[in-house]
């Protein structure tokens, strides 16, 4: 297939995923609602749009007035929870002008929606925290006579929680929080309820950030696995509640099958992203989220081998795959900017010191937003992060 006859890709994402598909020598359009995604200044974007956001119907149809316009039907990538959930919703137009591979629409809901991801994974047996999904301040009483202490207050889809009112009504933004006794937990209630109602409270899972993993997987439609790989989260920013700012692969044939028993319960196809917690006191794996889609640092699977996001790509146009499955263990993901930022608070807990700090670094490394053979993304994050910090003094 020549350069001019490859199917383009259609990405609302960040740079890894960006990086991943252009490296492998496809075509690709970036797609975004925000001006400062860095991934729309990479050198393998060959168009950039401006897309409504993705929650909404308007994103839908801009996808579809794109396709018509381009004329041919492209493959579609996310990497965010809400440009998924809302591709599978009008999955049956968008899906005469896209390639995807997602699990049925029930699917997508039961797995984004941490509510009602609590409930199908207690049915199906996929073993997560003990959780209760309390839908007014009386429940949260009840809940908080029954939970063992502590226990963890999150959202039910992460974004519900990016709101500007976070910071005044709850404090600084986490993916979670923890809760030490009742009275904390009803107060935590009370606060966040008036951000987003929809909330989850969960059984603590012991142990320490470096006991968090992540299988990533990609299943053909007929649900055959075609390529995983296992990232070791080793530091995470804000440190106990954030995201990954250092991982590392690793390889576990039990947590690998663990995963595989998993997504066969739940029903998936197409990429799926499980995120595991190793319970420090009994060693038991427990299933903290899961993503119907690419991991946000999916570009530490092409870093270390296994271009898995293109792998996806030849499965969805039905295409021969010309990469290997196959991945390096001891390859590391590096977001630097949070990395830093962390470090502060993991020294003050008494986790990490600066030398511990530059030996982890040690190793084969890819960056999140850092690169030599794209450069523009780096410069551009500089000049946003400069700007805004402008913007906030004035």
């Amino acid at each position: 297939m020549g350069e001019q006859d490859k199917i383009p890709a259609l990405i609302v994402g960040e740079i890894g995923l960006v990086r991943s598909i252009g490296e492998a020598g496809i075509p690709l359009y970036v797609g975004s609602y925000y001006t400062d995604n860095v991934s729309l200044y990479s050198r393998y974007c060959r168009k950039r749009l401006h897309f409504p956001h993705t929650t909404s119907e308007a994103f839908a149809e801009e996808m579809v007035r794109f396709a018509k316009k381009e004329g041919r039907k492209m493959v579609f990538f996310s990497d965010d929870d809400r440009a998924v959930l809302t591709f599978s919703r009008y999955r049956d137009e968008l899906g005469k002008y896209f390639y995807h591979n997602l699990p049925p629409h029930e699917v997508v809901e039961n797995v984004l929606d941490k509510r009602r991801f609590a409930v199908v994974a207690r049915e199906v047996g996929v073993p997560i925290p003990v959780s209760f999904n309390p839908a007014s301040y009386e429940e949260a009483e009840k809940v908080a006579g029954e939970i063992a202490y502590p226990c963890i207050v999150k959202p039910a889809s992460k974004d519900d929680w990016w709101h500007p009112d976070f910071l005044r009504l709850v404090g600084p933004y986490k993916k979670a929080i923890q809760c030490d006794s009742r009275e904390e937990l009803l107060a935590t209630y009370k606060k966040v309820v008036q951000v987003n109602p929809k909330v989850v409270v969960q059984e603590y899972i012991a142990g320490s950030d470096s006991d968090l993993f992540s299988v990533n997987m990609y299943f053909n439609a007929r649900k055959e696995l075609l390529a995983y790989f296992i990232g070791h989260k080793i530091r995470i920013y804000p440190v106990h509640a954030g995201v990954a700012s250092l991982v590392e692969t690793i390889d576990d044939p039990s947590m690998r099958d663990l995963a595989l028993d998993c997504a066969r319960r739940l029903g998936i196809q197409g990429h799926f992203n499980i995120q595991f917690k190793r319970d420090a006191n009994t060693g038991v794996l427990k299933v903290m989220e899961i993503h119907t889609r690419n991991s946000l640092w999916c570009y530490l699977a092409t870093g270390a081998g296994i271009n898995i996001s293109a792998i996806a790509y030849y499965d969805m146009i039905g295409q021969p795959c010309p990469l290997t499955p196959n991945y390096r263990t001891g390859v590391k993901w590096l977001d630097i900017a949070k990395d830093i930022k962390g470090i502060r608070d993991y020294r003050r807990n008494g986790e990490l010191t600066y030398p511990m700090w530059l030996r982890s670094l040690r190793g084969k490394r890819v960056h999140h937003i850092l690169s030599l053979r794209d450069p523009v993304p780096p410069l551009a994050d500089l000049w946003f992060i400069l700007r805004r910090r402008f913007e906030r003094k004035v």
